[in-house]
C-alpha cells in the first residue's frame, strides 16, 4: 500500500502473508460489524464503501452532511485539479491543513468559520512560527477556492495577526558561514555549498539535482514545493563538486541519471531525515548552536539550512541595489529564486536598498567638531 494512503472513517487495513485486506469496521454496544472491502484503488471501492454503509447506518456516506459545511469543503477540495496538482511536499502540507479544518470544524458550515476561529487555531501553533504560518497560508487557499463555489462569502484568514518565524529566514553571518565551511565534514559542505551558490531548497539540494537534470551547466529544476521549473546556472565550484560526485560513483560502477549527486559519508544518496539529524549534529560539533533550542542565548542567530538560500538571495540583492539597471532590478531576484510572487523579492529588495541607501547617507554627513586626535590613531598590538 502506498505510504500516503489515507484510508476513510470506519475502513481498517490488515495486512497478512504479505497481502493487504480492507474492511468496513465499526464497534457499537460491544459488537463488532466487519465488511471486506476491495483495494481503495480499485473501480469497485467506491460503490462497496457506500452499500457497507448504508448496511450499518440505513443511508449512504454524508447523506445528511451539509453541501456548505465545512466537511464537504474539504471533500471537494481534494477531488479538485488545484488539488490534485500541487506538487508532493505541498500536497502533504495541504493535507495537514484539510485534517485540520475537519476535526476542528468539521460540522459546521463553511460560512460560520469567522477570523477569530481562524486565529485560534494559529495561536494553538504558534510555539511553532513557520508550522502556524504554513497551516493558515494553506486554510486560506482552500477557503480562496471555495469562496467562488459557493462555500463562503469570505476568507476569514484575511487579516489574521501572524507571529514571526525567529531565525527561520535569517541569512547567514560571514563568520559563521565561514567556520561551517572551512571546518564542516565533506559530506556536509557539498550540500551548503551548492546551496549557498545556487539559492535553492533543502529538498531541492539533495533529492533533485540529478544528472538528467543538468545540460551544459545548466541545472533545470522543478522545485519540490512550488513545481516552478527554474534554469539554474551551476558555479564553477558546483561543477567541481559534481565531478568529485560523479568520480566516486564511477569507482562504485554505478550508472543511474536518476539517482541524485549528492551523497552521504557512505556515498548513498541522502534521505532527508537521515541529512536532518546530521545537520544537527554538525551544527553542534561546530559550536555553531547549542544542544536544544532552549539554550539559545536571546538574539543569538539561529543557523538553519534554509537560510542559506536567504544568504544567497541577500548577496545578489546588495548587488543589484547598488544598479538596478544594469543588474535587472526585482526580477534578477525574482527569476534567481524561482518565486511565483513577488512577494520575497520585494522583501529582499527593500532591505538592501535600505542598507545600501544609509551607507551611502553615512557619506553626507559632515565631521561634527574637531576630532580627538586619539580616535583613530590606536596602534594595533
Amino acid at each position: 500500500m502506498a505510504a500516503d494512503l489515507r484510508l476513510e472513517e470506519y475502513v481498517q487495513r490488515k495486512l497478512k502473508r504479505a497481502r493487504e485486506y480492507f474492511y468496513f469496521r465499526i464497534v457499537r454496544a460491544g459488537k463488532e460489524t466487519r465488511i471486506p472491502l476491495p483495494h481503495p484503488f480499485s473501480t469497485e471501492y467506491r460503490a462497496a464503501y457506500d452499500a457497507a454503509h448504508v448496511t450499518v447506518f440505513g443511508m449512504a456516506p454524508n447523506a445528511l452532511a451539509s453541501s456548505t459545511g465545512v466537511s464537504e469543503l474539504v471533500r471537494m477540495h481534494r477531488l479538485s485539479e488545484k488539488y490534485k496538482r500541487l506538487p508532493a511536499a505541498s500536497k502533504s502540507g495541504r493535507n495537514l491543513a484539510l485534517d485540520l479544518m475537519a476535526t476542528r470544524w468539521g460540522k459546521f458550515e463553511a460560512s460560520a468559520i469567522r477570523p477569530i476561529h481562524v486565529q485560534a487555531i494559529y495561536d494553538s501553533l504558534s510555539d511553532r512560527p513557520a508550522t502556524a504560518n504554513r497551516r493558515l497560508d494553506d486554510i486560506s487557499s482552500v477557503f480562496g477556492w471555495g469562496r467562488t463555489r459557493g462555500f463562503a462569502d469570505i476568507n476569514p484568514c484575511r487579516k489574521i495577526e501572524r507571529v514571526e518565524s525567529v531565525g527561520s529566514y535569517e541569512p547567514w553571518p560571514e563568520a559563521e558561514l565561514a567556520t561551517l565551511i572551512e571546518h564542516g565534514r565533506p559530506e556536509i559542505i557539498k550540500a551548503v555549498l551548492v546551496a549557498v551558490y545556487t539559492s535553492q531548497r533543502r529538498g531541492d539540494v539533495l533529492l533533485r539535482l540529478q544528472d538528467h537534470t543538468i545540460d551544459g551547466g545548466v541545472w533545470y529544476l522543478s522545485q519540490g514545493k512550488t513545481g516552478t521549473t527554474v534554469p539554474v546556472p551551476l558555479h564553477p565550484v558546483v561543477l567541481a563538486i559534481l565531478d568529485i560526485e560523479r568520480t566516486a560513483r564511477r569507482k562504485a560502477a554505478i550508472v543511474d541519471p536518476q539517482r541524485a549527486l549528492l551523497t552521504n559519508s557512505r556515498g548513498q544518496p541522502w534521505t532527508a531525515s537521515g541529512f536532518g539529524a546530521s545537520w544537527i549534529k554538525e551544527l553542534i560539533r561546530l559550536k555553531l548552536r547549542p544542544a536544544t533550542v532552549s539554550e539559545y542565548a536571546e538574539g543569538a542567530f539561529q543557523p538553519t539550512f534554509h537560510g542559506l538560500r536567504h544568504t544567497n538571495a541577500t548577496m545578489i540583492a546588495n548587488a543589484v541595489a547598488r544598479n538596478p539597471e544594469v543588474f535587472g532590478g526585482i526580477d534578477r531576484v525574482k527569476s534567481m529564486l524561482g518565486h511565483l510572487s513577488e512577494r520575497m523579492a520585494k522583501h529582499y529588495m527593500r532591505r538592501a536598498k535600505g542598507e545600501h541607501m544609509n551607507a551611502a547617507t553615512m557619506l553626507l554627513i559632515p565631521e561634527i567638531g574637531n576630532r580627538p586626535a586619539w580616535i583613530g590613531n590606536q596602534e594595533v598590538e
